[in-house]
């Protein structure tokens, strides 16, 4: 363990937590077992819960956005978008004819489901900075096809690059909004008001804003940029919105105690509530109503949905011409070219943004299948390969230091995403051998 690792651990870990901060402190909801809540009912205003999953029509949101079930590695960042997506049928807003706007989306896979549904999508961002995973990506308004995780009607989707807070639309532009885990980043209170005001601004009468945010549990808390719960009501109620259902805030037990600390257990699951210090935290789902006004004809749409189950894409890659020496000396440069065909029906792009490059992986393994070299050598693409589309290859790697029969493995892969093979595509291995 290095040094730098072990006072963080030492001051963000749990024993700390515990031994110096947690006598001291309170959470401000109630705290129960996961088996105390049912499937059958799931308010449409509350905290991320693991037991949302038991219910088949939240759950159904996983097929719809091609999101792994298993709730070993549930995260609460997937649960935002299936109750998003479990609201807004509930409230039958997915109308076929409705107009959808996502306020700081990104590059969320929510866009994509949207446009499968409703008339009109867009996705709004400053697509500026550096975040983790590459959310706000500069290059999804150039390529949204590089970030969809399947296919979508291009003609009902739209992004633009706009500020939250001075949204360049006409009032009453659109039926519903929506703002995932974005508005707690929006800066000052007066700021993530004036959000707010935007929203319901730009809201037809009867209009819903679906909203995602970090609300705070406990007493000790201190942050200013995640939300308790009377200050976000405050601003939400001084927008002009209101809300219907009643508000679920109890946690389950098995994920509070203790929450997870971040940044160290990051990448621990089931990510459900969280510890950044003195600040226990979770996802909290919050659906706000614009007034509907005097004439019908003027208000949100509502209807059913017209269901569009997901069409995932095509990720298939040929290599031709594989050219390896058959000989090769321990620790020397391996020359490799090669012929590399895009057979899949979507483009590959290669610009170096952090995530859903595609890059080739290449990487040595002996006969029995033991890999050398730990996580395979990335080769860039020399441009971006759309479907159908050949591209000649030649890079080097490294061999071996110890002598024997080796064999080269050749894989594509989505960064942040998925190996193609993992999608079925074929992985070539050409033997050779280190003298």
């Amino acid at each position: 363990m290095n040094i730098k690792y072990f006072f963080i651990k030492a001051i963000w870990g749990n024993r700390t937590y515990r031994l110096f901060l947690k006598p001291f402190d309170k959470m401000r909801v109630d705290v129960r077992p996961s088996a105390d809540f049912g499937s059958a009912a799931i308010p449409l205003n509350k905290v991320c819960r693991v037991s949302d999953a038991r219910n088949p029509e939240w759950a159904r949101g996983y097929r719809d956005l091609l999101f792994p079930s298993d709730t070993a590695i549930f995260h609460r960042k997937i649960w935002e978008f299936n109750q998003t997506i479990f609201g807004l049928r509930k409230l039958r807003r997915l109308h076929p004819q409705a107009s959808a706007l996502g306020i700081g989306c990104g590059h969320e896979e929510l866009m994509y489901f949207l446009a499968n549904r409703v008339a009109r999508v867009v996705g709004t961002d400053l697509y500026e900075g550096t975040y983790l995973g590459g959310e706000s990506a500069e290059d999804a308004l150039l390529h949204p096809d590089k970030y969809a995780p399947f296919r979508y009607r291009r003609n009902h989707l739209e992004i633009r690059k706009m500020n939250a807070l001075d949204l360049k639309f006409e009032a009453g532009a659109f039926d519903f909004v929506f703002s995932l885990s974005s508005l707690e980043h929006f800066g000052t209170k007066a700021d993530k008001f004036r959000s707010l005001r935007e929203m319901n601004r730009v809201l037809r009468p009867g209009g819903v804003a679906a909203l995602t945010t970090e609300l705070v549990l406990n007493r000790l808390s201190r942050r200013r940029d995640y939300f308790r719960l009377a200050d976000l009501l405050g601003l939400a109620r001084e927008a002009g919105f209101v809300w219907d259902d009643p508000l679920d805030l109890s946690v389950e037990k098995e994920y509070a105690e203790p929450p997870l600390a971040m940044s160290i257990e990051m990448y621990r699951t089931p990510h459900v509530v969280l510890r950044n210090f003195g600040t226990v935290y979770t996802s909290f789902s919050l659906f706000l109503h614009k007034p509907e006004g005097p004439d019908p004809a003027k208000n949100a749409l509502v209807g059913d949905e017209i269901d569009a189950p997901p069409e995932p894409f095509i990720h298939r890659a040929a290599f031709a011409n594989v050219q390896v020496p058959g000989c090769v000396k321990a620790g020397a440069d391996i020359p490799i070219s090669m012929i590399l065909r895009n057979e899949g029906d979507v483009a590959w792009y290669r610009n170096s943004s952090r995530s859903h490059r595609v890059r080739i992986g290449v990487w040595i393994a002996d006969p029995q299948g033991n890999v050398f070299g730990g996580e395979p050598r990335r080769i860039s693409l020399p441009r971006d390969v759309g479907p159908g589309e050949e591209i000649a290859i030649e890079a080097k790697v490294r061999a071996p230091c110890e002598k024997g029969a080796y064999r080269l493995h050749f894989d594509l892969v989505k960064e942040f995403c998925f190996w193609f093979r993992e999608k079925g595509s074929p992985v070539p291995a050409v033997p050779f051998d280190v003298v």
